[in-house]
C-alpha cells in the first residue's frame, strides 16, 4: 500500500508541477525561481568542503535553526551550510546569517527534481526544520546513503490527523528519519505515526530568544513616555481579534489609573482597524513611528520592535490565542518576567506551555482578559510571584543547541565510522 501512494504522489507532483510553475510565476514566494524549483537550474554548491542542506519553510523556521548553524560551524568550520525555504521573507533571513554559504528555493518534490540536487549538493547530512515530510527529498538523500533528521520536530494535533490520512505514506517515510522533537506531546504523535528513532531534545527557539537587557527596557519605556504608569502590551494580535482586545483595554483603562496601553498586532494590515477602533475611543493615542507626548495608547507599526516592547510592561497578552490561530511566543514576555496572559487556543505552543508548567494566566474572551490585566497590574506582587517561577523555569531549559548538536555528531557518526563530517578534520 505505502508503496503505490508514493508511486501515486510522484506522478502527482511530476505532472502538476508544471502547471504549478507557471500559475506561481508571479507569486512573490516563487518569482524570479521557477527554473530552480524545476530543477532546471541548479545551483553552484561550494567545491572540496563537506555540505548539510537544511531546508526551512519559511521565516520562523530559519530564525529557529539559526543558532543551530551557527553551532555547526563552529565544530567544523569547514562544513558548507546550504539553507532552502519556500518563502521570500526566508530567503532574506537566510541571506543575512553569515553561517549559511548558500541560499536556494526549495524544489518542487517531484523524485527526479530531488535526485538532480542531491546528486549536485552531495550534502553529507540533510537536515529538515520542524514539521515537513517530503517524500521525495528523503527517498533521494537515502538513494545517495546520505542521513535525513527532522530537527525541533513539532507535530500538532491538527498535523497529526492530516498527515494520519495518509498514515501508510507517512509511515513508510518517517522511518528512514531521525525524529529529533521539541517536546514530548510532539515526539508522542511522530512515533504514533510510525517514525523509527523519535527523541525529545527540547525547543530551538529557547536559544534563540535574545539577550534581556534591563536597561534596554527601561530606555524604551522612557522613548514611550510610560515613565512610572502602569504599562499593559498586547502582542501578536491576530485577525479576529483585534475588537475582544481592544475593548478589553478599555475596561482595563476604566479601572486603573493612568494606564499606558501598546497594541502590536501581527500583521501590517490590521494597523487600520486597530486604528479604527482608536479613533471611534476617548482614548490618545498614536501610531509608533509617529510617538506623541501625552499618548495613552500606541499602536505598533514597526517592525522587529515586539520583544523590547514586552520588557518595558509590567504586563503583557500574547494574541493568536483568543480566537483559532495556535497562539504565538509565550516565552518572549516570560524572559522578562512579565505577567503573560493567553487565550484557550495555544495548539501550535504547547511546547512553550510544557516549559512554563502552567505559570501563565489563561483566560477565555474580553472581559476575563480585562479582569486578568487588572488583576495583573494592581496586584504586582502576586503575579511577581508567578513570573519569577516561569522565567526560572525557562532558564533551566535552554543549552538545547548544544544536545541537538550532540545528537546530529552521534547520527553522522553512526553512517560515516571514522569520518564525520560534523567534526572539524
Amino acid at each position: 500500500m505505502a508503496r503505490i501512494l508514493i508511486a501515486i504522489y510522484s506522478i502527482l507532483v511530476s505532472i502538476l508541477m508544471w502547471p504549478a510553475g507557471i500559475l506561481l510565476s508571479r507569486h512573490p514566494n516563487f518569482a524570479g525561481t521557477i527554473l530552480q524549483r524545476l530543477g532546471l537550474k541548479l545551483p553552484e554548491a561550494p567545491r572540496g568542503r563537506p555540505l548539510v542542506w537544511v531546508h526551512a519553510s519559511s521565516m520562523g523556521e530559519v530564525k529557529a535553526v539559526s543558532g543551530l548553524l551557527k553551532a555547526i560551524k563552529h565544530e567544523n568550520p569547514g562544513m558548507a551550510v546550504c539553507l532552502s525555504t519556500m518563502t521570500a521573507t526566508g530567503s532574506k533571513v537566510a541571506s543575512s546569517i553569515p553561517d549559511v554559504d548558500l541560499v536556494i528555493p526549495f524544489p518542487f518534490d517531484a523524485p527526479w527534481v530531488m535526485r538532480r540536487y542531491m546528486l549536485k549538493l552531495l550534502p553529507a547530512l540533510v537536515v529538515i526544520v520542524e514539521t515537513e515530510i517530503w517524500p521525495s527529498m528523503i527517498l533521494a538523500a537515502e538513494a545517495v546513503g546520505r542521513p535525513v533528521v527532522i530537527v525541533n520536530g513539532r507535530m500538532t494535533e491538527k498535523s497529526f490527523r492530516r498527515y494520519s490520512r495518509i498514515r501508510p505514506l507517512a509511515s513508510e517515510i518517517l522511518r528512514r528519519v531521525d525524529v529529533l522533537a521539541m517536546a514530548e506531546s510532539d515526539g508522542l504523535r511522530f512515533s504514533r505515526l510510525g517514525a523509527g528513532k523519535v527523541r525529545v531534545l527540547g525547543n530551538l527557539k529557547l536559544d534563540s530568544l535574545s539577550e534581556v537587557d534591563p536597561d534596554k527596557g527601561r530606555e524604551m519605556r522612557l522613548g514611550l513616555g510610560a515613565a512610572d504608569r502602569p504599562v499593559f502590551i498586547a502582542g501578536s494580535i491576530r485577525e479576529g481579534e483585534e475588537e475582544a482586545v481592544f475593548y478589553a483595554v478599555q475596561g482595563v483603562a476604566s479601572r486603573v489609573p493612568g494606564l499606558f496601553a501598546i497594541l502590536a498586532p501581527r500583521h501590517p494590515g490590521q494597523i487600520g482597524c486597530l486604528a479604527e477602533l482608536a479613533r471611534k475611543s476617548s482614548f490618545a493615542w498614536c501610531l509608533k513611528s509617529r510617538m506623541e507626548q501625552g499618548a495613552d495608547l500606541v499602536i505598533v507599526d514597526t517592525m522587529g520592535e515586539l520583544f523590547r516592547l514586552y520588557g518595558a510592561s509590567d504586563a503583557a497578552f500574547v494574541g493568536g490565542s483568543l480566537v483559532n490561530l495556535g497562539g504565538q511566543n509565550i516565552l518572549e514576555p516570560i524572559a522578562w518576567g512579565v505577567p503573560t496572559i493567553h487565550g484557550p487556543h495555544m495548539d501550535n505552543f504547547t511546547w512553550a506551555l510544557e516549559v512554563v508548567e502552567g505559570c501563565t494566566i489563561r483566560v477565555g474572551d474580553a472581559l476575563e482578559l480585562e479582569n486578568a490585566v487588572v488583576e495583573a497590574l494592581l496586584n504586582p506582587e502576586k503575579h511577581r510571584v508567578m513570573a519569577e517561577k516561569a522565567l526560572a523555569l525557562l532558564e533551566v531549559q535552554k543549552g538545547v543547541t548544544s544536545r541537538y548538536v550532540e545528537a546530529l555528531k552521534s547520527i553522522c557518526a553512526e553512517r560515516f565510522p571514522g569520518n564525520n563530517p560534523l567534526t572539524e578534520t
